[in-house]
């Protein structure tokens, strides 16, 4: 093939790897995972100002994707594009990286058979569109690879310089092997391959080039790269919370006890074609790489291939390499991993590629000793066989990853694809309207998921967890919204409540919408509640009521407790006079007939920091009721509220707490 055809077809091949990279990039994922929300803040801090060596937020994350995703949110701004975008980048790179590396192996034919099967696969083309830092360590390992093997497979007459030791591409080898520490943990098994390697090709060939020197000096710069992070790491052991919650595999294999680490192997041996990944979050659970019976078939065919001619060293490489990739999801816990096997991208798309190149060698001189007028089928039938061994597996990733992954239930929940369909909607409402969301980690994740999924400013979003709590939010004008997301339960005395007051209630695929006037809750709510307590002293007091100049209490509203219930609920009402600085909880005691604390409930999941004036907080407590309630007439629960940081109440008439007296119904 000319040099001008060779890189026409590598150009088609990375175009059609961008467009799939890039199709539909804000709707798949549906949504956008914790993983891409926390990396989005350590990109944040990162433009903040605050810069590190190691970010020590969501489980630990190695610095350099996120110093590059730090750049393309400068660039592209807060959005799903200024989040993914490095991920594309690097993804095409990888690409590239490795069709320079297979090319120098094999020629120019596998490299684009290679590079055509990675254009088109499920794995790579997933970790190419979501933003994990993964996505980076292929790239730089398969450029390290490419100086490492040319050292190898230099001919000797071109070694024989003083200067070889120290060439261009030992210190290219060692600068890109030390660089891939700072992309993703799983790069701490290039050490064990790079010396696998080596060894492997000074067996087969004793008198190949690279010389152990030239390896030192490899391990010597690279080491001298990673130093910085390396030392840092083992000064805060700490820092990699996540590594000691998997490591029990490679723990119980240290102590003498190999059987979860061989599972793994198992496990990971059937990663291929068998039976792949079986988190949602990372695959269309248990989708073997090579999905597709070609695909499959032409893996193992090169596997066999290489395994035969095992004593050259560039399938030497192969096999050690892949072997090499498996180690980190071997010796960790819930495997395979997908994303901890991604140093197998280097080569896993190697093996089918030469496998079609000899099946289109074989073909080709069988057709072409048959006769003249059929061997003119020869010049086209490579192509062919290409195009049958690929359109099958491009067909099935299409299917997998744009339709049926997406639509999984564990991925629409992992990717918060409610969440972020609310986001969506925030930009359809009044400007001036007064809008809650409802979520499950309020205190945390929902609130940059939605100034991510949002072009419109969600500072005065307030937020509720409304399986014990609901916010309604003041608004003199356009009036209030209460979205729902579908995952999130809203609870049904919550609701009831709701239609009670007359919100108008708007359901639909992802989200529920409550609409109702701040006016009409006032108006309607005061008669509906009890408003009479006591002090801790045994003085009658009257509703609203108001505790630490924060919240005043309206009153409450039990569920009608009888003897034969196990629990009560009970609703309180609250309304905010100035919000508080920090975060409180309402607590809710019931006392025994002894007057011994039986029960309690303390929550209120809803940030206070974004409250704003004349907002109501409805907060529904459940206590077991005592075994003993036949026998009581009337139950005594405590109400206040404390700051939950330091626990400290917020006082009320002098006190820190009111008696509610709940009247046992029979």
């Amino acid at each position: 093939m000319s040099r001008q055809r060779e890189w026409i077809a590598l150009t088609l091949v990375l175009l059609v790897a961008a467009g799939l990279r890039l199709s539909g990039l804000g709707d798949v994922p549906p949504g956008l995972s914790h993983d891409e929300v926390a990396n989005w803040l350590i990109a944040r801090d990162i433009l903040d100002g605050n810069h590190a060596i190691y970010f020590t937020a969501a489980y630990g994350h190695e610095p350099l994707y996120q110093y590059a995703q730090a750049a393309t949110v400068a660039l592209f701004g807060n959005h799903w594009l200024g989040l993914r975008w490095p991920s594309f980048a690097f993804g095409l790179l990888g690409l590239a990286a490795t069709y320079a590396l297979v090319r120098y192996l094999f020629g120019v034919r596998v490299a684009l058979l290679t590079s055509a099967w990675m254009a088109v696969s499920f794995w790579p083309l997933f970790y190419a569109r979501v933003a994990y830092r993964a996505i980076q360590l292929p790239f730089l390992a398969a450029l390290g690879a490419h100086y490492l093997m040319r050292i190898i497979l230099r001919p000797p007459e071109r070694t024989a310089r003083p200067s070889g030791v120290w060439s261009g591409d030992v210190l290219a080898a060692g600068l890109l092997f030390g660089l891939s520490f700072y992309t993703y943990m799983a790069a701490r098994m290039l050490p064990f391959i790079l010396i696998a390697v080596v060894a492997h090709a000074k067996l087969v060939r004793p008198h190949v080039s690279v010389t152990w020197s030239q390896v030192l000096a490899i391990f010597l710069v690279a080491a001298l790269v990673a130093a910085p992070l390396m030392l840092w790491l083992a000064a805060h052991p700490e820092a990699e919370s996540r590594v000691a919650e998997v490591r029990q595999p490679l723990d119980r294999l240290l102590a003498g006890d190999p059987s979860l680490a061989w599972q793994n192997l198992i496990a990971n041996l059937k990663f291929f074609t068998f039976s792949g990944d079986p988190w949602p979050r990372y695959n269309l659970p248990g989708r073997p790489v090579f999905a597709e019976l070609g695909g499959a078939a032409l893996f193992l065919a090169g596997l066999g291939i290489a395994l035969w001619r095992w004593r050259d060293p560039r399938y030497g490489f192969l096999l050690v390499w892949l072997v090499g990739s498996l180690g980190p999801s071997v010796i960790t816990s819930q495997a395979p991993s997908s994303i901890r096997n991604s140093l197998g991208l280097v080569v896993a798309f190697v093996f089918p590629a030469v496998a079609l190149v000899e099946l289109e060698c074989w073909a080709v001189s069988r057709v072409s000793s048959l006769s003249a007028s059929v061997s003119q089928l020869a010049s086209v039938l490579p192509s062919v066989l290409a195009v049958l061994a690929l359109v099958p597996g491009a067909a099935l990733t299409m299917r997998d990853y744009f339709v049926r992954w997406p639509r999984h239930e564990v991925v629409r929940f992992d990717y918060q694809a409610d969440l972020t369909a609310v986001g969506e909607q925030l930009e359809r409402l009044p400007p001036d309207a007064a809008i809650t969301v409802s979520g499950l980690s309020v205190h945390t994740m929902d609130a940059p998921t939605l100034e991510l999924a949002s072009r419109r400013d969600v500072a005065d979003v307030r937020l509720c967890d409304t399986r014990e709590t609901l916010l309604i939010p003041s608004s003199p004008s356009a009036g209030s919204w209460i979205l729902v997301p579908q995952v999130v339960p809203l609870d049904q005395d919550l609701r009831q409540q709701l239609v009670d007051w007359g919100a108008r209630e708007a359901r639909g695929s992802s989200f529920t919408s409550y609409h109702l006037s701040n006016d009409h809750v006032l108006r309607q709510a005061r008669p509906q509640l009890t408003t009479t307590a006591t002090d801790p002293g045994g003085a009658s007091v009257q509703m609203p009521v108001a505790f630490g100049g924060h919240l005043t209490l309206l009153g409450y509203r039990d569920l009608d407790p009888t003897p034969a219930d196990d629990s009560l609920s009970l609703l309180t009402y609250w309304q905010v006079e100035d919000p508080p600085p920090g975060q409180v909880k309402v607590f809710a005691h019931l006392l025994a007939a002894s007057g011994e604390l039986a029960a309690q409930d303390d929550g209120l999941a809803s940030p206070s920091k974004r409250w704003r004036a004349d907002d109501i907080v409805i907060q529904k407590h459940v206590l077991e009721l005592p075994r003993e309630l036949s026998r009581l007439d009337t139950l005594s629960v405590h109400v206040g509220l404390y700051e939950h940081s330091s626990g400290d109440r917020l006082s009320v008439l002098a006190a820190d707490h009111l008696r509610l007296h709940i009247q046992v119904r029979e």
